[in-house]
């Protein structure tokens, strides 16, 4: 997360999410990956997204925010993430959910959301995109919880053709 960027209309999707998770009972933390001067707005950031530092997790049933500038890429960096990671922090978090816009600009991103989503089945691991002009990918091990989100964002209003996932509708998991 970069300061340049901090209150723009992706923070406010954020703090959406961060809400929504809390309604299911998670406490929510943010791993911001810092870029740029901060200059200590660090505080104003975690509280506009409703977000506790992860430095504070005490092993609670918690939901962790991955909020690199750019997103999910194949090699970690200062502005990227990786599936690997994601994976492996749910080892510590029942869902863990990461900012992405690394998709190539004119390209068509359905598949590249497919293969990110493919990798993490190949960790034991479900997951879907919430797909918009700010994508985020939301993933845990156990399905069940996974389903329970989408099914909360949806009970919200937001629209099923916002979510791409692997098993296609999410009412018809269990059934496939």
């Amino acid at each position: 997360m970069n300061p340049k960027w901090f209150g723009d209309s992706y923070d406010i999707v954020k703090r959406f999410f961060a809400s929504s998770l809390r309604e299911l009972g998670y406490d929510v933390f943010i791993d911001p990956m810092f870029t740029g001067r901060w200059e200590g707005d660090e505080d104003q950031l975690y509280r506009f997204l409703g977000m506790r530092p992860v430095e504070e997790y005490q092993g609670s049933r918690s939901a962790l925010f991955l909020d690199p500038d750019t997103g999910i890429g194949r090699a970690a960096s200062p502005r990227h993430t990786t599936i690997e990671k994601v994976a492996e922090l749910l080892t510590t978090h029942e869902i863990v959910f990461s900012f992405d816009q690394s998709f190539s600009r004119g390209s068509v991103s359905l598949p590249q959301m497919m293969a990110k989503l493919e990798s993490l089945n190949e960790s034991d691991a479900v997951g879907f995109y919430f797909d918009s002009h700010a994508r985020f990918l939301f993933v845990a091990q156990q399905a069940e919880r996974i389903e329970s989100l989408r099914a909360h964002l949806g009970s919200l209003g937001l629209p099923n053709s916002r979510f791409v996932s692997l098993q296609g509708s999410f009412i018809d998991w269990h059934s496939s």
